[in-house]
């Protein structure tokens, strides 16, 4: 078996600066979502031969994840939505917050209202089939998926706990990674 590599889009063209309302916030999340990345971004040399090796990839549907298989010089094999990450959905509050503050408050609900239940059930199953489908491809040489953070990192989790080996950067930081080898004996 192969390793399974997961990419981060690029620095995305819509920045938020200051403090924001709810409704400010809601209006950049929109943006974000519907954006590009910058125009002068450029990925760091070594993804571009990890993606030359790749026998197959995969894809999110967002912008701004077409726009970095762009610039990395590659296409993808599977251009998918359930490969996106569900945009940030912050609670209506009053006053003015920074963006971290908003999306904090946004991951929080995500994670804990009752009310956002099925969407954490979604995520679930759209994670466990997409490494479904990572392994198997796996099979026939490297992989990769360029996809988004929350849901790289949802992916890299559920294969770890399989004993898949992670090294790399993470997905702190646009271009951010994580290559996966095998568990020992699948190799």
């Amino acid at each position: 078996m192969s390793s399974i590599v997961l990419i981060r889009h690029g620095p995305v063209a819509v920045k938020a600066s200051g403090l924001l309302s709810f409704q400010a916030f809601a209006a950049f999340i929109s943006a974000y979502e519907e954006a590009g990345i910058e125009a002068c971004a450029r990925p760091p040399a070594q993804l571009i031969p990890i993606l030359r090796r790749a026998s197959r990839i995969y894809a999110s549907d967002a912008p701004r994840v077409t726009e970095t298989l762009s610039r990395l010089g590659a296409t993808a094999d599977v251009v998918d939505a359930s490969f996106r990450e569900a945009p940030p959905r912050a609670p209506r509050l009053p006053g003015q917050w920074p963006e971290i503050v908003w999306l904090a408050l946004a991951r929080a609900r995500g994670a804990f209202d009752p009310a956002l239940a099925p969407a954490r059930a979604d995520l679930r199953r759209r994670v466990r089939t997409c490494c479904d489908e990572l392994r198997e491809a796996a099979l026939q040489g490297d992989v990769a998926l360029i996809g988004h953070g929350w849901f790289n990192r949802a992916v890299a989790k559920d294969l770890a706990a399989e004993g898949w080996r992670q090294t790399g950067p993470g997905f702190r930081r646009p271009w951010g990674h994580l290559a996966l080898s095998p568990p020992p004996g699948e190799t």
